[in-house]
């Protein structure tokens, strides 16, 4: 499953972006799983691959976390059946909770430590990146693991970054490899790091200065759930790129693509074009380059969410007014539909409970995002009965298992 940009940058302005950073620093590169290929603008017309043979584990070195970069958890209990990354009101700090029973979360660890925003890798592993440089003053970036209940963390990644895009990053399911973006102010790169050691498998051209617009832009990079293939989409360095990868290289490219998801299982990614709305699949075990229609329906879907253990895929709609509304699509359209009143953000709780992000009027101060706005109340929504329930929970960071575990 894969990490995308939070909904806070729906509102940032890509400045400073033409810094002149140092060389990237980061593990010598080694013989890997992944072959090294340039994008391409079209679709490549590479063989699908099979099913990769297992990669040795990243090497995860255990030395101190810096101080700056550190997180620490402290936990009351053990592992639960269905977790959750969570905040809670009146706190910015997330805590892992028990979601057995969504309406009423059990709070497992609290996580404390700096400002940076951590993604549940297993039942018990976060990651996160953290940086002491931005756009136009590079400094060294590192991504950082903790055991949650054992208290052992380690660096598995540092370069010296800190520009737009730097530090988005995606664990395989089975945490044998790692993907991540490193930016600075002369080009974004594409890592991946196995037990075999650091690469770069693409380079694309640097972040320019621009505005970012909510319902268009977007950057996604995640595995597949089998663990055969990552994708990395993104619309901010020219040519709004998508390209999938597998252990033989470069399968798939779209010059011009944005939202994307992998489903439920298997090795289909889900995505459209800008400022369009049908939605396509590029599916593995379809011919090389393969696109096609994913919906009947069109949408101009925003941000889709796949669920683990079920197939069901939650995206945001906003109509013609700019009014949001999330839709579940399940089992190819059997099941699922537009839910009611006026919602957004959708995340999967457990395979059963979607968390949902009430939006209101916003007025003059909208500034430079859509009419509304979220209003501070969430709720959780039960496929089971289709009913709504008021939540506690203020957003969803993770939830495990993810896709591809068990």
């Amino acid at each position: 499953m894969g990490i995308r940009l939070a909904a806070a940058i729906a509102i940032f302005a890509v400045a400073g972006c033409s810094n002149t950073a140092g060389a990237n620093t980061h593990r010598s590169p080694s013989p890997s799983g992944f072959a090294t290929q340039s994008p391409a603008e079209t679709p490549s017309e590479s063989p699908s691959a099979a099913s990769p043979s297992p990669s040795p584990p990243p090497s995860v070195s255990l030395t101190v976390v810096p101080p700056w970069a550190a997180l620490h958890a402290s936990c009351s209990g053990g592992p639960a059946a269905q977790e959750a990354l969570i905040t809670l009101p009146g706190s910015s700090h997330p805590v892992l909770a028990d979601v057995t029973d969504p309406v009423h979360p059990k709070t497992i660890c609290t996580i404390s430590g700096g400002s940076w925003t951590p993604q549940l890798v297993t039942q018990g592993m976060i990651s996160w990146f953290a940086t002491q440089g931005s756009p136009g003053s590079p400094g060294l970036s590192v991504i950082a693991t903790l055991d949650m209940f054992s208290g052992t963390s380690g660096l598995a990644a540092s370069w010296t970054g800190g520009g737009f895009l730097d530090g988005l990053l995606g664990w395989s399911p089975d945490q044998s490899t790692l993907v991540y973006i490193t930016s600075d102010g002369t080009a974004v790169n594409v890592h991946l790091t196995t037990g075999a050691g650091d690469r770069v498998l693409a380079t694309y051209a640097a972040v320019p200065a621009r505005g970012v617009n909510p319902n268009e832009d977007d950057a996604f990079i995640g595995f597949s759930p089998d663990g055969a293939y990552f994708a990395f989409s993104q619309t901010f360095t020219g040519g709004d790129h998508l390209t999938v990868w597998s252990r033989s290289g470069i399968v798939f490219t779209q010059a011009n693509a944005t939202m994307a998801s992998w489903g439920s299982t298997g090795s289909k990614l889900y995505f459209r074009q800008p400022n369009a709305s049908v939605i396509y699949v590029w599916d593995s075990a379809g011919a090389s380059g393969n696109r096609s229609q994913a919906f009947g329906q069109q949408f101009g879907w925003i941000r889709p969410r796949a669920d683990a253990g079920d197939d069901y895929l939650a995206f945001t709609v906003r109509d013609s007014s700019g009014i949001p509304h999330v839709w579940l699509y399940g089992h190819g359209g059997r099941a699922g539909g537009q839910l009611p009143n006026e919602r957004s953000t959708p995340s999967f709780l457990n395979s059963a409970t979607v968390f949902l992000v009430e939006e209101g009027p916003c007025g003059s101060s909208c500034g430079i995002g859509p009419s509304t706005q979220p209003d501070g109340k969430t709720f959780t929504y039960s496929i089971a009965t289709q009913t709504e329930a008021a939540s506690t929970i203020t957003s969803v960071l993770g939830a495990w298992p993810r896709a591809g575990q068990s």
